[in-house]
């Protein structure tokens, strides 16, 4: 399978930003937006002069790149009862149905239906936030469309057409023209077919400011297509280097460590290393960090010193620290200062001890907690971490972060660690008498399962979900995730005996495998992340006590062997490893997938 032939996927495990302007994806320009607009929340949970400003930040949180619900905390869940607790009349029945559009909770939806019940009502006339609410939410009702001026505004009369194709696009030039024109084109069932550049964000804007350009972030995203993330059906690859064959089985694993480390010299430049995918050449942190790291486990693992290169790798890490702590490049601070942290802490000078702490600061502040309004007990994802800019809290941000606190010398009883118990107990799979459960997005309710496996999210994740009957329906708990789960219930402190760890342990051992990434409904979904799955996996499981990892009959789990021999016998002939089963969350990149499967090999004792 040629490389050129295979789509680069859209971010996720242990993703990594473009390392130019010009390939940065939307969804990154709006999550730094988003975060510069949760600052500017009021004490009372308001935003901006009122209720109307409040109202149009909820509709831009809901339908920005993450789709923001109530669940997601106090930047928005105190917002919607703000709105839902307003007099009638108080704002625009429009402005109040847009506003609590994204909402999932029935007091909410309650609200925001009465909203619209009452705007159905009335004429649309030449209003444009009461045509959005309508072709919103259309219901059964047929709107007449309306004739409008030839020189009306494009947005209204895209909403407003009874033909919306027969309205023209505003130059992309024109660019707020141009976005409230898009919104409309998109509820009208149109693609633009170009777009403006990707709008520089001003971080001391004001809300209106702010709320402009998130809005064309949100027109521009999934039509946002570098050619890296484009794949022609009749691409032959003539362009292409060819991607190097997989070695014959059977190879000692001092062989393959041998190569793996030639490799490692061959492509970094001084001490730099890239996803070397078209376009994407620079240097990047958090590649860096994880080939860093690879090369010193490889050096430790074969009693080799460090190469002549390796210290400029470390010093472009620190060259790369903000002011915040952070090591980042433009985004995925959590996951990118996480392997920095590592990197630093295996390169082990002394000179790098104040960057570790700084760092390590920054990701423990990166909690969320009291200190940003969330609630133990109210919000589920109290106690977690996100991508570093205020995103919501995912297992696997957690994870990283986890570890790489742990590793920089975070005690043991730090609240940190306690207060992030609470966040994976909300993403297992394991509930007793009541079972957890959230409103689903799309209708009905999630609720926890009972195998003891780990999602993503509470509630959700990448291997999808299971209905367990009429509008009920349960995340599937999958291997990566539960090895995360897993891993960070033991250094965040959780005996070996309690019920939480056990039931993850146990879910591992009765799905183990290394032939795919477990508990996806089709096995071909489970060469997702397939890297990204060994490396938790050898991080997991080298932490259990001998033979501690045991099947359903109490037979022990040759878990180093089995991850071993997999990785030995998909060893490239250059000395690297690609994920050709799935390429999503940059398993294409040789660097990468080397890195993970280095680290993971070590663990396993290679």
């Amino acid at each position: 399978m040629k490389l050129s032939t295979i789509l680069i996927a859209a971010l996720g495990f242990l993703s990594l930003p473009a390392p130019a302007p010009a390939q940065e994806d939307p969804k990154h320009v709006a999550d730094e937006i988003v975060h510069h607009i949760r600052d500017l929340q009021h004490e009372d949970g308001t935003y901006g002069s009122g209720l109307a400003d409040t109202c149009r930040v909820l509709d831009l949180l809901g339908r920005s790149p993450r789709r923001y619900t109530e669940l997601d905390g106090p930047f928005f869940r105190r917002a919607a009862q703000q709105v839902a607790d307003g007099k009638d009349g108080e704002v625009p029945d429009a402005l109040l149905a847009l506003g609590l559009a994204a909402t999932i909770t029935p007091p909410l939806q309650a609200k925001r239906d009465a909203a619209l019940a009452r705007l159905r009502t009335q004429a649309p006339g030449t209003d444009y936030d009461h045509w959005l609410a309508l072709r919103t939410f259309p219901g059964d009702a047929t709107v007449a469309p309306v004739a409008l001026d030839p020189e009306a505004d494009a947005g209204l009369a895209c909403l407003a057409a009874e033909d919306p194709a027969s309205v023209p696009a505003p130059a992309v030039t024109e660019v707020a023209a141009w976005t409230h024109w898009a919104r409309a084109a998109r509820l009208r069932h149109i693609t633009p077919e170009a777009h403006p550049p990707l709008p520089a964000v001003n971080a001391a804007a004001g809300l209106p400011e702010l709320m402009s350009t998130l809005e064309t972030c949100i027109q521009m995203h999934g039509l946002f297509t570098p050619a890296v993330f484009r794949v022609d059906d009749d691409d032959t690859g003539s362009n292409a280097a060819p991607v190097p064959g997989i070695v014959p089985p059977g190879r000692a694993p001092a062989v393959a460590l041998a190569d793996a480390r030639t490799f490692f010299d061959r492509h970094q430049r001084k001490g730099t290393f890239s996803l070397e995918i078209e376009g994407w050449d620079d240097p990047e942190p958090g590649v860096t960090a994880l080939c860093l790291s690879a090369v010193a486990a490889l050096a430790d693992a074969t009693q080799q010193p460090r190469p002549e290169w390796f210290a400029q790798g470390l010093d472009f890490l620190v060259s790369r620290q903000r002011s915040d702590g952070s090591i980042q490049e433009q985004g995925l601070a959590v996951y990118t200062t996480s392997v920095a942290v590592e990197a630093l802490i295996a390169g082990g000078r002394e000179q790098d001890k104040d960057a570790i702490e700084h760092a390590r600061r920054f990701l423990v502040a990166g909690q969320f907690d009291e200190s940003k309004g969330f609630e133990l007990g109210k919000d589920a994802y109290y106690g977690g971490v996100g991508y570093g800019d205020g995103e919501r809290p995912d297992l696997s941000n957690s994870q990283m972060a986890i570890e790489a606190a742990s590793r920089a010398g975070t005690p043991a009883n730090d609240p940190f660690f306690v207060k992030a118990r609470s966040f994976l107990e909300q993403c297992q799979n394991l509930s007793e008498g009541e079972p957890k459960s959230w409103p689903r997005p799309d209708g009905g309710k999630l609720v926890a399962g009972t195998d003891g496996g780990g999602t993503y999210l509470p509630g959700a994740g990448a291997a999808g979900e299971v209905r367990l009957a009429d509008g009920i329906y349960q995340a599937r708990s999958y291997g990566s995730m539960t090895y995360a789960l897993a891993k960070s219930y033991i250094l965040c402190g959780v005996p070996a005996d309690d019920g939480r760890l056990s039931a993850a342990i146990r879910w591992l051992a009765d799905h183990f495998t290394v032939e795919n990434n477990p508990g996806f409904e089709r096995p071909e979904d489970g060469k997702q992340g397939l890297y990204y799955y060994y490396l938790s996996l050898g991080r997991t499981l080298r932490r259990l006590p001998p033979e501690g990892f045991r099947n359903a009959k109490g037979e022990p789990i040759a878990w180093r062997e089995a991850l071993t021999r997999k990785l030995l016998d998909s060893q490239r002939t250059d000395g690297s490893w690609i994920n050709e089963g799935s390429v999503r969350w940059f398993e294409g990149a040789p660097t990468l997938c080397t890195a993970y499967a280095v680290l993971a090999l070590v663990d396993a004792g290679a």
